[in-house]
């Protein structure tokens, strides 16, 4: 059988020269010195304003807090008329094309045309089609003052009378 790789038992001098343990030293005490006074009391005015400027900054985190949840909520209100809004729009657009396609369709000159002719309508011939000249005096002018749109009144009117009263020879023919 083999050697064990260690013994529990063994006490030989070997082993209690090597393994040193260091000796305990006694524990240093710090002097401590103990004077009056310390920590300096504050005047009550002097607290006051502590404890009011501490309160002050609390009301002013309170403040930007509420502010906060407020613009928060705002924005969420806002998203939600947008989304409404978008949604409208939508809606307008596809009605738009809606009515787009629908006046295309009735507009289309083939759809004209059907209905033309269960009408009766024909297209115009280009014989029906009759060019006039006008000389200078077959002009109209408009007058500017009462006056004269008075007396161009009455001009027509005698010579509508006269015409009644002597038709022309041309006519006559």
């Amino acid at each position: 059988m083999g050697q064990p790789a260690y013994d529990i038992h063994y006490s030989g001098t070997a082993y209690a020269q090597t393994v040193r343990r260091p000796a305990l030293q006694p524990e240093r005490r710090v002097n401590l010195r103990v004077e009056q006074g310390g920590k300096a009391a504050i005047s009550p005015l002097r607290a006051m304003m502590q404890h009011g400027v501490q309160i002050l900054a609390l009301g002013v985190l309170a403040g930007l807090s509420v502010a906060l949840l407020f613009s928060e909520a705002r924005i969420v209100e806002l998203s939600g008329d947008i989304r409404q809004a978008k949604a409208e729009l939508v809606s307008a657009q596809s009605q738009n094309d809606y009515y787009n396609t629908t006046l295309n369709v009735q507009s289309s000159i083939s759809n004209v045309e059907d209905v033309a002719g269960r009408l009766g309508l024909m297209k115009i011939d280009d014989s029906q089609i009759t060019y006039i000249r006008l000389d200078d005096q077959s002009v109209l002018t408009r007058r500017e003052s009462a006056v004269e749109k008075w007396t161009d009144t009455l001009e027509a009117g005698v010579s509508s009378l006269l015409r009644t009263i002597n038709p022309p020879s041309s006519a006559a023919q």
